[in-house]
């Protein structure tokens, strides 16, 4: 799970991005970074991408450069005032998850006026802004490392004076690793279960926001209750969707992991480690909109442990209504695998 986001105007502000990014990964772990040059995979949506790693709510840094404000539209205008703007998306979302934002100045920059900022991101004002320049870049770096612990982020040599009992630390490998297939992220102490241990208490809910998102258009149907998922199998998982001042929450009760063999494979992987997880849930919260009539569901989600521990896995969901309102079709994507998974909900009866 990435708990740093790095947001940036590619025209002008690659060069120190790559270079922060180089600087936090040595720190944290790549793992820990999201960077969109090495993120965003071929085949993969901006949208999904950008969408799914917001909704696990990190710190986004935004660089502030010359052209962050000032890139011109191809059809004319400011890019920044377009709802089709990567950074002004970026920014639209971390707020609707009530992400911390902290803007970077960059060499030469202040913080731009009120009047200079789109309405919309015009609360970017309250942020504390830190400098990022290139002939203070130890001294600068120093003060956002300082700032990132403010908000519980911290390099990995501190890591080692955490009071965590030293049987988890002998046997959960931080970092990435690839076991059947599947993308797994053990960033979280006492995410399993390990048989001779009683399980750590679960966490809160991850998909609570802070800022509920944008209220969805008028006229959108209902989605909320109870629906079942089925799968290619014919085998159904309930789902339950709440509705609430435009966002929509997402959460499935647990499966066996016998059901798939990716999650099997993770499974035996994490067992030979003294690790146990029997089933998995989806859990997660994202926005409702109306698309011409049609309400349209895009959701951020974690694969979580049956008691809530976790994440396994992030990813997304995009799911839009049939006509009669009685069919949800989509897809599931996996951050860990990079791959997506037909959806298909019908309401429970």
């Amino acid at each position: 799970m990435n708990r740093i986001f790095i947001s940036y105007r590619s025209s002008d502000g690659k060069k120190d991005a790559d270079r922060l990014c180089a600087d936090l990964s040595r720190l944290y772990g790549a793992d820990q970074v999201f960077f969109d040059k090495q993120d965003l995979k071929g085949g993969h949506s901006w949208r999904s991408a950008i969408t799914g790693t917001l909704g696990t709510r990190p710190v986004v840094l935004l660089l502030v450069t010359p052209e962050l404000l000032g890139m011109e539209h191809p059809e004319g205008g400011r890019r920044i005032d377009r709802d089709d703007d990567p950074i002004r998306g970026e920014v639209l979302t971390a707020q609707a998850h009530g992400v911390t934002i902290v803007p970077l100045l960059t060499e030469g920059m202040l913080m731009p006026a009120t009047a200079d900022i789109p309405a919309p991101l015009r609360f970017l004002k309250e942020s504390h802004a830190l400098k990022l320049r290139t002939e203070d870049w130890a001294d600068d770096l120093d003060k956002i490392v300082a700032d990132l612990a403010s908000h519980g982020i911290h390099p990995l040599k501190q890591r080692g004076n955490e009071p965590t009992p030293r049987s988890w630390m002998q046997r959960v490998q931080r970092g990435f690793m690839w076991i059947g297939g599947i993308f797994v992220g053990l960033i979280v102490i006492g995410l399993l279960v390990p048989d001779d241990e009683e399980a750590m208490p679960p966490s809160a809910p991850p998909y609570a926001a802070a800022t509920p998102p944008p209220a969805p258009a008028q006229g959108t149907r209902d989605v909320s209750g109870l629906w079942w998922s089925i799968d290619e199998d014919n085998r159904r998982l309930r789902v339950q969707l709440t509705v609430n001042n435009g966002a929509i929450q997402l959460q499935t009760d647990a499966f066996p992991i016998a059901w798939y063999p990716r999650w099997q494979a993770y499974a035996q992987g994490v067992r030979e480690m003294g690790l146990i997880v029997n089933d998995v849930r989806y859990v997660g919260q994202g926005v409702l909109t109306d698309v011409m009539g049609t309400p349209r569901i895009e959701i951020p989600v974690q694969a979580v442990t049956g008691d809530g521990r976790g994440p396994l896995d992030t990813g997304s969901v995009v799911l839009t209504a049939s006509a009669d309102g009685r069919e949800l079709t989509g897809r599931l994507w996996s951050n860990g695998e990079q791959a997506e998974t037909p959806l298909r909900l019908v309401r429970q009866p």
